[in-house]
């Protein structure tokens, strides 16, 4: 690079720098000590959002991960607009240091690329993903248009009745379904009309206040609250229970479950493409990251 014969610090390269890596722009000025404090910064909230995402405790998991990135955005800005100070302060003159070369610049850059990059992509992969919804499926609970995350540590364990999951569709092995688990292996399934029974006992309905609905557009049923074991959640069914597919008795298979869409009537699920195999199972949902509707309905899903 061209900084061993030139002096002069230009606030422009100072924030190019510090765009690539933050503290590089610091280095760049001379002031080595806080550039590596501020790149270290950059990249200590990476193992406290993991930790969190580990968290045996739901509300906070999203705050978790959250607030380390807010840190990160405000180490970052910070970074990049101090840079800029210090190159416009450092006047016609600078004595150029050891660590004022193109192969110190590089390895920086190149380590502040690869770090982050390669703890996002963990965490995809083993922790959150995101994902989007497109269809009303899984009205009232998650709505068109939701973003929410997926925590794929669950995939790990057996689903329990009641869970949201994202698994690969049987159908079409290149989509992704989100459903509700309703049997488990082992338990019973029948459909009848409206009425649902898991190992011969009906699933309680009991009426949503108005006030407590959430804000689906378009209604085309009543929506209620099905109980399942422990588990209650609200669902929407159309007064017409001829649109609703029955399902005889039958029992889940071993390493297999049982999913339905919250909207009962306009759903594709095991009753149509059958059980779903545990191996499949991506995540369980649990935050609504970006609502399509009220932001009131933001963070753990059911909550």
């Amino acid at each position: 690079m061209s900084d061993l014969a030139c002096t002069k610090r230009k606030p422009s390269k100072a924030v190019f720098l510090s765009l690539f890596c933050t503290g590089l722009g610091h280095i760049y000025c001379g002031r080595f000590t806080t550039g590596l404090a501020l790149f270290f910064n950059s990249l200590l909230p990476a193992p406290f959002a993991a930790a969190a995402a580990f968290s045996k405790n739901p509300s906070a998991i999203l705050p978790g991960l959250i607030l380390p990135c807010l840190f990160v955005v405000a180490v970052y800005l910070y970074a990049i607009i101090d840079s800029f100070r210090l190159a416009r302060k450092s006047g016609e003159h600078y004595e150029l240091k050891d660590y004022n070369r193109g192969i110190v610049y590089v390895l920086f850059v190149i380590a502040g690329i690869v770090y982050p990059v390669t703890i996002a992509m963990y965490i995809r992969a083993n922790i959150f993903e995101a994902f989007y919804c497109p269809a009303e499926s899984m009205s009232p609970t998650l709505l068109m248009g939701d973003r929410f995350l997926v925590n794929k540590y669950f995939q790990r364990k057996l689903p329990h009745r009641g869970d949201i999951i994202v698994f690969i569709a049987p159908d079409n092995r290149n989509l992704r379904y989100v459903k509700r688990v309703i049997g488990l292996p082992g338990d019973t399934v029948k459909i009848d009309g409206k009425e649902v029974f898991v190992n011969n006992r009906k699933m309680d309905h009991q009426p949503i206040h108005a006030s407590d609905r959430p804000p689906v557009e378009n209604s085309a049923g009543e929506i209620t609250l099905e109980t399942n074991g422990e588990v209650a959640y609200g669902i929407q069914m159309s007064d017409d229970a001829a649109n609703i597919a029955s399902y005889p008795e039958t029992k889940v298979p071993e390493g297999h479950c049982f999913v339905m869409g919250d909207n009962r009537n306009h759903s594709l699920d095991s009753r149509r493409f059958s059980f779903v195999p545990l191996g499949d199972i991506l995540g369980k949902a649990e935050y609504i990251y970006w609502p399509a509707k009220q932001w009131s309905r933001f963070g753990a899903i059911g909550e």
